[in-house]
């Protein structure tokens, strides 16, 4: 492959190439108007074998007059018909990212490479509809050779392992002979165990003398006196010790009816 094929694009450094897949075009002013320049987009081909796709544009400022085409057999020509200024404005347009806005006239013109075919929607639908029904009558013929081939399988393994269960035994007894033991069967298994009880919380503090913990008020706001400590503002936060009491006493009231031993308060 010649080198300056395989040279990357520079245009800042005045070196032009451009690849194109498809077909190229160059644009001529069109004779037939004389008042308002109207462009006419020409394709390019090779003169040798008529190739118009794959074709590579190479433009050296520095070195080349004309804009250099080759052939992807191995032709090569310089173009006259392609202006130096239109293929550098259109390297520059393909390369950089920030290319003059002032340039786009000449790929509004249909200088350059041609526009791919509009994607085709509606066949990509039906491939990928005919692709789906030919996984689901795979899937579908797999799940029932599947239903099939199951329950064979499950047979084929059942008898093989009960006719291979009497020649397992009969090693395991000849491996037991051989190691020095009788086949006396599987050796029963130990019973863990018991771990130690551990006490109570309550033997530990009777252990350390600890005193009990005694249960505080059930309203900490008045203390289950029913009035706010210091003020004679009664509590909004409990209904006060008698109804407390009230309601203690209806609690075991009703254990009483359903007949549960009363539970034990603790002081």
């Amino acid at each position: 492959m010649r080198p300056e094929l395989m040279r990357p694009a520079d245009p800042a450094a005045g070196y032009h190439r451009v690849v194109s897949a498809r077909r190229f075009r160059y644009i001529v002013q069109d004779p037939a108007h004389t008042i308002r320049v109207t462009w006419l987009a020409q394709d390019l081909a090779c003169p040798a074998c008529q190739t118009d796709t794959g074709l590579q544009l190479v433009l050296d400022e520095a070195v080349d007059r004309l804009v250099r085409v080759y052939c992807p057999r191995q032709h090569e020509w310089a173009e006259p018909r392609i202006e130096r200024a239109h293929f550098v404005a259109y390297s520059r347009l393909q390369t950089w990212a920030d290319p003059d806005p002032d340039s786009l006239w000449i790929i509004d013109a249909g200088f350059g490479e041609v526009d791919p075919p509009p994607i085709d929607y509606l066949a990509d639908i039906k491939a990928g509809w005919g692709y789906g029904l030919k996984y689901a009558k795979r899937r579908a013929k797999s799940k029932a050779k599947a239903a099939v081939r199951k329950p064979v399988r499950q047979a084929k393994r059942r008898l093989t392992k009960a006719a291979h269960r009497p020649v397992a035994a009969a090693l395991r007894i000849a491996w037991t002979w051989q190691a020095g033991g009788a086949p006396n069967g599987t050796p029963p298994r130990r019973e863990a165990e018991p771990g130690p009880k551990i006490p109570s919380a309550a033997r530990y503090r009777k252990a350390y003398g600890m005193p009990t913990p005694q249960r505080g008020p059930r309203c900490l706001v008045c203390e289950d006196t029913g009035m706010i400590p210091g003020t004679p503002i009664p509590c909004t936060e409990c209904e006060g010790p008698a109804a407390a009491a009230l309601a203690d006493a209806e609690r075991r009231a009703e254990r009483a009816r359903r007949g549960s031993p009363p539970s034990r308060s603790r002081s």
